[in-house]
């Protein structure tokens, strides 16, 4: 008794689920279209073919559904006729059912498509796409990166804009911006989990956190690293780089998981200091920069025939080829796990690695950040490094 009670519920479930389906199916006019259509098509295609082609033996029931498309859509091509009376009055009712059936399917699918246009243009749909760069927030800076973005990124590059920003704020933008699909909205408040999800934050290449505008600095700090705990949460392996107001909330950045954080007054502040000691060092980076041109500050990946060489040979290189000038060495974002960190000659460190594996537990520690090695010794070697910063050769004054 007590199986056929556990039994009997999930008999019911079935056709409880069937029911389910079938009403939200239902609930789209589309739906109730197409239905209809692949009736209309089915009755008719038996009907065409029992009545009229069966009986000659000629042709099949292939032949009878191209004859009902034919005939439903009003083309009408001719080579397939009825010949006897069901036939032909079933073809009258194929004909005054096509009339109004198809041109009823028609403007209802491209009522469908302008709606999903228009959805997609407010930011409600998802993101369907794949290393992207997504922005959280907007503020007076944003366009700045955007354009840095553009301009240090390849052609292809996607960029997701997650914020509450106006339509016709985000319309303008579309307009300045000239991405065309490259471009693209998710419409709500960034620090919701079910925003940012929106935005395919898993599958992006790298997603910046700004300070959202028009708010107090304490609040809009508190946003952001509300944003950067949802954003870590949906995309444990994604970089993420922030900003923050208020240099006391640079720890609680770090510990919501942001990779990399700038205050917003650190850059300038330092810049000035040097400008009081210099005058010449801001023309310096505004020509470095692009602030007045065309930027000279470029990264290239290392070739593989490149690590085996030293630094000196690099540095000879590259002026010799391109006339650049190689400023740093970099090693991007990657996993470090307890055998990176542990030394394989010790005893104690190899006991610690063996009570991990019978365990069954994971050794990764977690992501180191990118590193820089500037101006290296000349005997520098480069294998350990995956990445160059260097100055492009460069005419004109800044």
């Amino acid at each position: 008794m007590d199986l056929a009670r556990r039994d009997a519920p999930q008999g019911h479930t079935r056709p409880n689920q069937l029911k389910k389906l079938l009403a939200e199916w239902f609930k789209n006019p589309a739906a109730k279209l197409l239905t209809l259509t692949g009736l209309l098509l089915a009755g008719s295609t038996l009907g065409f073919y029992y009545t009229e082609l069966k009986p000659a033996g000629k042709l099949g029931l292939f032949d009878a559904l191209y004859w009902t498309i034919v005939t439903l859509t009003t083309v009408g091509y001719g080579d397939i006729v009825p010949a006897t009376m069901p036939g032909r009055l079933l073809g009258m009712l194929v004909m005054l059912s096509g009339i109004g059936l198809v041109s009823t399917l028609t403007g209802t699918l491209a009522s469908l498509l302008v709606e999903r246009k228009e959805q997609k243009r407010k930011g409600l749909l998802q993101v369907n796409l794949v290393n992207h760069i997504i922005i959280l927030s907007w503020n007076s800076y944003a366009l700045n990166l955007i354009r840095s973005l553009l301009a240090h990124s390849p052609k292809d590059l996607d960029l997701v804009l997650v914020n509450e920003l106006p339509q016709d704020r985000r319309d303008e933008l579309a307009f300045e911006l000239g991405l065309d699909n490259r471009l693209h909205f998710v419409f709500g408040n960034p620090t919701q989990k079910n925003v940012i999800s929106k935005a395919a934050a898993a599958k992006a290449q790298v997603i910046f956190i700004l300070s959202q505008a028009g708010i107090d600095p304490k609040d809009a700090d508190q946003q952001s690293i509300y944003a950067a705990l949802t954003a870590r949460s949906l995309a444990p392996k994604v970089s993420i780089f922030g900003e923050v107001l208020l240099a006391e909330n640079r720890e609680r950045m770090l510990r919501a998981g942001v990779n990399e954080i700038l205050s917003r007054g650190e850059i300038s502040g330092t810049l000035l200091g040097y400008m009081g000691a210099n005058p010449s060092v801001w023309p310096f980076f505004q020509h470095l920069f692009g602030l007045q041109g065309a930027g000279l500050l470029g990264f290239r990946a290392l070739k593989p025939e490149e690590k085996v060489w030293t630094w000196q040979q690099l540095l000879q290189n590259e002026r010799a080829e391109s006339g650049a000038l190689p400023l740093a060495l970099c090693r991007q974002t990657q996993d470090v796990s307890l055998e990176d960190v542990l030394d394989e000659g010790s005893a104690l460190d190899q006991f610690i690695l063996e009570l991990f594996a019978a365990s069954g537990r994971q050794t990764l520690l977690g992501r180191s950040g990118p590193a820089v090695l500037v101006n290296p010794r000349d005997s520098q070697p480069l294998e350990t490094y995956d990445g160059l910063l260097f100055i492009n050769a460069g005419t004109g004054h800044a």
